[in-house]
């Protein structure tokens, strides 16, 4: 397999923009992670714990000439336990990195595209874009003037979309808090403008490109980096990939310089060119995947197996409900005489019995009882927008095979249009205006035969993602209870809806205890207040005669 050298991390930013910064926050990362990594694995065949501290010492060249054959015994357990898969000692070692500048499309495409992170991202919800500064490739000059235009113009579509909506929307909140629309205190006032104005920017931010830049706390352990490391050039976003990667291990080497390995001892991490990485090699066989267009029968055939939903369920675990109510006995010894399917399933599911449903951390993955949900599963076929599938990453537990972009572009716009835009004929004029020249400038630039990369920073976050997903039903519960809140934002809220009452259609027992938004729960475990959110309160008291068939007609907002 041909590898990239590794010998220098200095790789240049392709793009006129600005680079984003990349700062490892060294007083809550680890600063051992070699010593820390040793540690951990000679402890494992030791009498006592090894010392951190010490090791650091040892490896430091701290002590007499008889140490000397014990650091060389460390210097080379190292990359043996690397080579050998011994990775779990490389998971003690945490970093938290605080990242700028960095564009939606890397973010998605590489940083939350798997489950081994945390992450606490600007909102483009509740902060204004300003678009001072967008992700921008070196580009000839005729082309480079083509996609600054671009980037004015989806800012403009941003900011009259914001105006647009704002009466429609004005008018909807005050339907729900006509207290506060009606107040004539200034405070108050101020507090209506602003939740009005960050309900438009919600829906607004559908026109951004991908270009948008970000900023993030980031947090990885040295295995996921080391991972980051060998894949970084993958696609949809290589070379932006590529920069922000190597400046986060530059920044572990300045606090270890052993990280990639002790001197004469060095990891062998393979890092992986372009062309040796496995979705570039396969869609080599479809010349077109990487060089412009993707097939439309794929796009005929995927939205017409959807029918009427976006997130459609394909798959469930055979027999699910007596799966899991017999793990449910078997938990606690018990056989079906003494303990029958429904009780079993309440036990786990109903708050009115399992008062875990409403405390604020999520108890189930410690619960012995609750882990029995992690024997159903579900596998749901999806088309949503960018947008929506930024915050769907988030749920780390409910994975996606997300596609490859460069696979998906289309020649005219593929887009989600969001209800709210819908409504108000003006905004939907302006949306699809915005769209149309996003997507022609894409087109244009693809036509003059820049890479495709550069193209993909176009894209608007309403661009549709096709893929599939799954997950357990532990994972999906938690995942339904935040996304059903009224505070949720509406697509992500309305893919949990499809979700929940499909899963109600064919598993009657345990579907009547998942479309339970937080406040439900809180109230049927006998919680008060029900709404957890406090201030952020929707203004709805949707726990009053639940039901969820009317939860999209009992939503406003």
């Amino acid at each position: 397999m041909a590898t990239v050298p590794i010998q220098s991390l200095d790789v240049e930013y392709p793009f006129r923009s600005p680079p984003p910064t990349v700062r490892l926050v060294r007083s809550e990362s680890s600063t051992h992670p070699f010593a820390l990594t040793v540690a951990a694995a000679w402890s494992c065949y030791g009498a006592r714990p090894a010392n951190v501290e010490r090791v650091a010492e040892l490896v430091a060249g701290n002590g007499d000439a008889a140490r000397a054959a014990r650091r060389e015994r460390a210097a080379a357990l190292y990359p043996d336990l690397f080579a050998a898969g011994h990775h779990t000692t490389f998971q003690h070692a945490h970093f938290v990195f605080v990242l700028d500048g960095v564009s939606r499309l890397a973010i998605w495409s590489f940083f939350h595209h798997h489950p081994f992170y945390n992450s606490e991202q600007v909102s483009q919800r509740y902060r204004e874009v300003t678009g001072a500064t967008m992700v921008t490739p070196e580009l000839p000059a005729p082309l480079d003037a083509l996609y600054r235009a671009a980037m004015e113009r989806a800012l403009a579509g941003y900011r009259r979309l914001v105006e647009l909506l704002t009466p429609d929307l004005a008018v909807r909140y005050a339907e729900v808090f006509p207290a506060r629309a009606r107040s004539q205190r200034p405070e108050v006032q101020e507090r209506v403008r602003t939740a009005v104005q960050r309900r438009a920017q919600e829906v607004a931010r559908y026109v951004l490109p991908l270009a948008t830049p970000a900023h993030l706390y980031h947090t990885v352990n040295a295995l996921t980096l080391l991972r980051y490391f060998v894949l970084a050039n993958q696609l949809d976003a290589p070379r932006e990939v590529r920069y922000v990667v190597n400046r986060m291990v530059e920044e572990v080497l300045a606090v270890d310089p052993n990280f990639l390995g002790a001197p004469g001892h060095p990891l062998d991490p393979a890092v992986l060119a372009l062309e040796e990485t496995l979705e570039y090699q396969v869609l080599q066989s479809f010349t077109a995947a990487l060089e412009r267009s993707a097939s439309e029968a794929f796009f005929r055939e995927f939205d017409e197996a959807l029918g009427p939903y976006h997130s459609r369920l394909v798959a469930h675990t055979p027999d699910a409900e007596r799966v899991l109510a017999d793990a449910v006995r078997a938990v606690l010894g018990r056989s079906r005489a003494e303990l029958d399917d429904d009780t079993a399933i309440a036990l786990v599911l109903d708050p009115a019995k399992n008062h875990y449903l409403g405390h604020p951390l999520f108890l189930a993955m410690h619960s012995k009882l609750m882990q029995t949900l992690t024997h159903v599963s579900f596998t749901f076929q999806k088309r949503i927008s960018g947008a929506e599938d930024a915050q769907n990453q988030r749920h780390r537990g409910t994975l996606s095979s997300g596609p490859v972009l460069l696979a998906h572009l289309r020649e005219e716009p593929d887009v989600i249009v969001p209800e709210d835009i819908a409504r108000v004929p003006a905004a939907l004029d302006e949306y699809l205006e915005t769209i149309r020249v996003l997507w022609e400038t894409k087109n244009r630039l693809l036509d003059a035969g820049v890479p495709a990369e550069y193209a993909l920073y176009l894209l608007p976050n309403a661009h549709h993602v096709r893929f599939y997903e799954s997950g357990t039903l532990l994972a999906y519960l938690w995942k339904w209870i935040k996304r059903l809140c009224f505070d949720a934002q509406w697509e992500i809220w309305e893919t949990a809806r499809q979700e929940t009452e499909q899963v109600r259609q064919v598993l009657p027992r345990i579907g009547q205890y998942v479309a339970q938004p937080p406040c439900v729960l809180r109230d049927r475990a006998g919680l008060h207040p029900p709404c957890p959110e406090g201030e952020r309160y929707c203004g709805v008291p949707v726990w009053r005669g639940y039901n969820p068939d009317a939860l999209r007609v009992r939503r406003v907002l």
